[in-house]
């Protein structure tokens, strides 16, 4: 099913449920929260979720974060001074 990770774009603004409430996720202006896909496009939202459970974020308030850039694992080349390589002096 996968995430998808949305970055507010407006307001503060609560999720899920009024302020105050247990269930409700405060999201800053910038945040990036994740939420459970697939998302799928439409033209004014993106739609978030499956199996019943979909919940719309309209575009003029959430952006689709591209996932954290992996680190590259770097191979270690050794260097070799000029004067380690041998040879007449």
């Amino acid at each position: 099913m996968g995430a998808v990770r949305l970055r507010n774009l407006g307001e503060a603004v609560h999720l899920y449920a009024p302020p105050g409430s247990p269930q409700s996720l405060p999201v800053d202006a910038g945040q990036v929260i994740t939420v459970a896909g697939p998302v799928k496009e439409t033209d004014d939202a993106y739609v978030c979720g499956g199996d019943g459970h979909e919940r719309a974020f309209p575009r003029s308030q959430w952006a689709v974060e591209a996932p954290p850039a992996r680190p590259t694992k770097k191979t270690a080349t050794p260097a070799v001074a000029a004067d380690e390589k041998g040879g007449d002096s």
